[in-house]
């Protein structure tokens, strides 16, 4: 018998041996009363009303037993005068005291049902890891205490114990990722005029600072905007000296209010007009440099400059001398790839594991042998509802200009990165039928059932958020 079979074995002994003994006193009360109830089944040796033999409509009535995984009338662990009964039938497995119906230990095909039906049933959900279940909360077995016979049984069992202890745990979670720009970092670029291309001035992979020209579009929406805007400014203009002869005639005695106030209308009109016809040019991209100098210098033309808008190298170019240029088309794509981010997709039972600011290294398919270190900068709050995977992105460092934008990767998330942890062995931990359990040593033949919440999983041993102490020996 290997040595999960043997611990399977003691645990289900464990456990019979403690409602055996705790129920000592109760059992006979119960007998005692039976005897003298006129419902006594002889046959069975249990009253004839909980008699599950007998009637058959008990396990409807009863329902099922969720701690241990069978019908309640047949739950000999949750009413210790059954056992005469499976005895009376002959339904008694003697080298592990319980019914052998329900021996798993030697019939190991009965526990996956019994396992799941347990799960199933209370609705805690057996699609999680054991270690996520939650506990039921009508389970006793934490009240109750093991005693062997003898310390002998628990060196012939071949039990092992270990202390509880603190100590610091690092947990991983691996995930597929790829490589993109960095959003913050990246610039689409389209001119804000129909036209047509009569110059290119960058090409791919050609670094560009704020300002520099990318290419030349003519437009006669532009050169009108222009002609409007110098028309305006003529306008603004004469009516300002209209208006400052017709205050000095005034003054003069000359001539009437009635002039002063339309020549000073007629300035407010032109003021707004132009106010208008510089504002169509800022909306067309012309900067208030540019228009300065279209004030100054009187420039109609129809040209017009798409210029870069950050510092970065030129990743795409979608443009050619002669074809027309769109607003709704992009020309330029600008990125800074000093930094880059990786989107990751982590998997729906590890979605509680994982946080921002949480250290991520990248291993990249096409570099063998590097690594990148970067960190978690922001995690999704939805599901994607296609892969029912969670969003993520991690960024890195890319000054050395390794990383490219859609590289394939393999991402390692350190959800716990040498945190001190009370910990046991994953050997030590049981899952009772309702909940995880380790057995606390008090004495050399005296046990404790703890009920145990367990938190990561390393592989070798299990986070215990609460149950037990440090120190204490399991």
């Amino acid at each position: 018998m290997n040595k999960l079979r043997l611990t399977q074995a003691l645990l289900v002994a464990l456990t019979t041996l403690v409602v055996a003994s705790c129920g000592d006193d109760q059992s006979a009360g119960n007998s005692e009363v039976a005897a003298a109830a006129s419902d006594f089944c002889s046959e069975h040796q249990i009253a004839e009303s909980q008699c599950p033999f007998c009637n058959a409509d008990l396990v409807e009535t009863l329902g099922f037993c969720a701690g241990h995984g069978v019908p309640e009338a047949f739950c000999y662990q949750c009413n210790a005068d059954l056992v005469p009964a499976f005895k009376a039938v002959g339904d008694w497995c003697a080298g592990h005291d319980r019914p052998e119906s329900q021996c798993y230990i030697c019939n190991p095909e009965l526990a996956p049902g019994q396992a799941d039906a347990a799960t199933t049933d209370t609705g805690h959900g057996d699609d999680l890891p054991r270690r996520q279940r939650p506990p039921v909360l009508s389970c006793a077995t934490q009240s109750l205490t093991v005693r062997l016979a003898s310390a002998d049984i628990a060196a012939e069992a071949g039990l092992e114990f270990s202390t509880v202890v603190s100590r610091p745990i690092t947990k991983t979670i691996e995930t597929n990722a790829e490589v993109v720009f960095d959003g913050n970092r990246y610039a689409r670029l389209s001119t804000q005029v129909a036209g047509f291309v009569v110059g290119v001035h960058k090409d791919l992979g050609d670094h560009v600072d704020p300002g520099e020209a990318l290419a030349t579009i003519t437009s006669t929406h532009l050169g009108a905007a222009k002609a409007s805007f110098l028309q305006a400014e003529a306008a603004v203009d004469l009516w300002q000296k209209n208006y400052a002869r017709e205050a000095d005639l005034l003054d003069r005695g000359v001539s009437l209010e009635r002039d002063l106030v339309e020549a000073e209308t007629r300035l407010a009109k032109s003021r707004i007009a132009q106010a208008e016809a510089e504002q169509a040019l800022l909306s067309l991209g012309v900067s208030p440099a540019q228009i300065q100098n279209i004030r100054l210098s009187g420039d109609t033309s129809a040209s017009y400059q798409v210029v870069a808008s950050m510092s970065g190298l030129v990743v795409g170019r979608d443009i050619a001398v002669g074809e027309a240029a769109d607003p709704a088309k992009s020309l330029f794509t600008i990125a800074d790839i000093s930094r880059m981010w990786a989107l990751v997709d982590i998997h729906e039972s590890d979605l509680r594991a994982v946080a921002v600011g949480q250290p991520v290294v990248l291993q990249v398919d096409g570099l063998p042998g590097e690594t990148f270190g970067g960190h978690l900068t922001w995690v999704s709050s939805q599901l994607d509802p296609q892969t029912r995977t969670l969003p993520a992105r991690a960024e890195f460092d890319n000054s050395h200009g390794l990383l490219r934008a859609h590289m394939f990767a393999q991402a390692r998330i350190a959800v716990r990165d040498r945190q001190p942890a009370l910990v046991v062995p994953v050997e030590a931990v049981q899952w009772e039928g309702c909940r995880n359990v380790v057995f606390v040593k008090k004495s050399a033949t005296e046990y404790e059932p703890r009920k145990v919440h367990l938190g990561l999983a390393t592989g070798t041993v299990y986070e215990v958020l609460s149950g037990v102490s440090a120190g204490e020996e399991i």
